[in-house]
């Protein structure tokens, strides 16, 4: 059952608006009063302002605030649990037939990086060093544009090689 422990805090509609739209959005149960308190910080330092409202009611923009953080924290969520999941298929992966050991996994690696262009592999060792997107397209002087579409392009490499496993997702 949904509880409103904020009421000294936060106006009552407001949380009441917080629950009603993470329903809507498929939280139930714990992730309902997990996403409750992700979210009522944002709503008590919320300032509605009816003069850059663009005609906006303060429920309407608070609405909005509400929806970005729950999509936000779905996202979140679905990318942890896709980054931990351990598929079943793991272990035949790694021990099975394909890869009986991670010697076989790092030639057919290497094999790939070596069908890259140089610019390409420079590019991979700037996203395996942790640099962002952004940082590197700043040091190439290009559009950050041109370097998503380059490492689209490596993504697409990799895939083609049967090595989409290993590859970072939100690159």
């Amino acid at each position: 059952m949904f509880r409103n422990v904020y009421d000294s805090a936060v106006e009552p509609w407001k949380v009441q608006l917080i629950a009603r739209r993470a329903r809507r959005k498929g939280f139930l149960g714990a992730d309902l009063e997990d996403a409750q308190q992700e979210i009522i910080l944002d709503v008590m330092a919320f300032q509605f302002d009816p003069e850059k409202s663009n005609g906006a009611t303060e429920v309407t923009a608070l609405t909005a605030l509400i929806d970005r953080r729950l999509s936000t924290l779905r996202r979140t969520r679905q990318r942890y649990e896709k980054r931990f999941a351990r598929p079943a298929d793991e272990e035949a992966l790694l021990n099975g037939n394909q890869y009986e050991d991670q010697g076989q996994l790092v030639i057919d690696v290497r094999g790939v990086l070596e069908d890259l262009s140089p610019s390409e592999r420079l590019l991979c060792r700037a996203l395996a060093d942790g640099q962002s997107i952004r940082q590197i397209a700043k040091q190439r002087g290009c559009s950050w544009h041109t370097v998503q579409r380059q490492v689209a392009n490596i993504r697409a490499t990799f895939e083609a090689q049967g090595l989409s496993y290993w590859l970072t997702e939100g690159v």
